[in-house]
């Protein structure tokens, strides 16, 4: 009966926090696609272009501050939540780095904006945009997870972007406006972040303490693999973007970004799933094996059926779509969507058999060469592509590495025997 009703509990937590994490999803995904018609017919596909553009910079700085401990530190706070002086150790030690790293990234941004002409010039948008890092290195999302207290994340964040889409519409009523509406976007954020800290701090207790030089390099050392991971999917998530506002321009990443954006939004309906089965597969791989990967396997198959019609209709409908959310200014959007329509069910796959398969089951270092070969692929393949092409071109290149991702992780899962894509009893 005792074991009966902890897997019921162990289910109902895992239901909650789905249901946590999609209240939050609805507000990172709904609040943003209301109000981004709106910024790109205010601004202008090509203000709204330079605002990505520098929001696509900072973002590589998020991943420095990251360090891999979304999923690092969530798993070691999933494994040891029953001890209250490890989680407390893990998360001083956690947080040292994060700033330490983002102290780094000021000195980094600072040389940027000093050296690279192209940044000069729009040195604000830059500087507004690393407000977003702070935010986000300050906001304790990964202890939240680990913990399985997901409604934590839904509250606080939520009602930050809420007042922030507010402000936008209040505020930003011109193309001369994109500053401030990156200021109102990065604030948020800001605020989301400190308020997190403080709620996880006086909520459950953690003793504040400075970490021993051993706790501070033996979680670094446990982040490692799972940061170069990270960064290099931002060389294929992140980096096209970039690239676009490089070498072609703020006009073409407006229609790369405006492209993004909508992909982003199907996305969104299978990320909950992802960050709230992560802790829970960690906690069954330590109970038992074969639980976990029946509970994969299952995975596998609803996720991919609940991913694959959105995408088909979303390039079959890719014209209609774009011009009604986003006005005939966004036209040359269109392609780029076509491009990379059928992302949502290519990556949902790749993080149900990465990130909640690999990871638990201890294979870093081979999702982390994956991940690193599809950074490089990706680059190699936009960087000729987006010359010829512009925006579509960085779409055909972001397709084509995510079906490389997706065929390299079943290759390895196969290798290590675990066969998580065929039907289980």
């Amino acid at each position: 009966m005792q074991v009966f009703s902890a897997e019921r509990g162990s289910k109902r937590r895992l239901a909650e926090n789905i249901l946590a994490l999609y209240v939050l999803q609805g507000l990172n995904y709904v609040v943003p696609m209301a109000v981004l018609p709106y910024l790109v017919r205010v601004l202008g596909v090509d203000k709204y272009g330079l605002m990505a553009f520098a929001q696509s910079f900072a973002l590589y700085f998020t991943i420095l501050t990251d360090y891999g401990f979304n999923f690092s530190a969530t798993r070691s706070i999933a494994q040891n939540r029953g001890d209250s002086q490890a989680t407390s150790r893990l998360f001083c030690s956690v947080y040292l780095i994060k700033l330490m790293l983002m102290l780094a990234g000021v000195i980094i941004l600072a040389l940027a904006l000093a050296i690279i002409p192209r940044f000069q010039h729009d040195w604000r948008f830059f500087l507004i945009g690393y407000v977003a890092v702070v935010g986000n290195t300050l906001f304790p999302g990964w202890y939240f997870q680990g913990i399985e207290k997901m409604r934590y994340i839904s509250i606080i964040t939520g009602v930050s972007r809420l007042l922030a889409a507010a402000a936008l519409f209040v505020f930003v009523h011109r193309s001369e406006d994109a500053l401030l509406a990156l200021s109102i976007q990065s604030m948020g954020l800001l605020l989301s972040g400190l308020i997190g800290f403080g709620v996880a701090v006086h909520s459950f207790q953690l003793e504040l303490r400075w970490p021993a030089a051993a706790e501070l390099k033996a979680t670094l050392s446990d982040g490692w693999h799972l940061f170069l991971s990270s960064a290099a999917m931002g060389l294929y998530t992140n980096t096209n973007v970039f690239l676009v506002g490089i070498l072609t321009g703020n006009l073409e990443a407006g229609y790369f970004a405006v492209a993004e954006k909508l992909l982003r939004a199907m996305q969104g309906l299978i990320v909950p799933i992802i960050q709230a089965t992560f802790p829970h597969i960690n906690a069954l791989r330590v109970e038992s094996r074969e639980l976990a990967l029946r509970f994969i396997n299952r995975s596998v198959r609803w996720i991919g059926g609940l991913t694959f019609i959105p995408s088909l209709l979303l390039f079959m409908f890719a014209a209609p779509i774009t011009l009604i959310c986003f006005g005939h200014g966004a036209r040359g959007s269109i392609p780029v969507v076509r491009w990379i329509a059928f992302l949502p069910v290519l990556s949902a796959l790749s993080n149900v058999l990465g990130i909640t398969t690999m990871i638990p089951f201890g294979l870093d270092k081979q999702f982390s060469r994956i991940v690193i070969i599809a950074g490089l692929l990706n680059v190699i393949l936009a960087i000729p592509l987006i010359r010829i092409s512009g925006a579509e071109g960085a779409g055909a290149s972001i397709f084509f590495t995510e079906a490389f991702v997706m065929s390299a992780i079943v290759f390895a899962l196969q290798r290590n025997g675990l066969k998580v894509m065929q039907r289980s009893g």
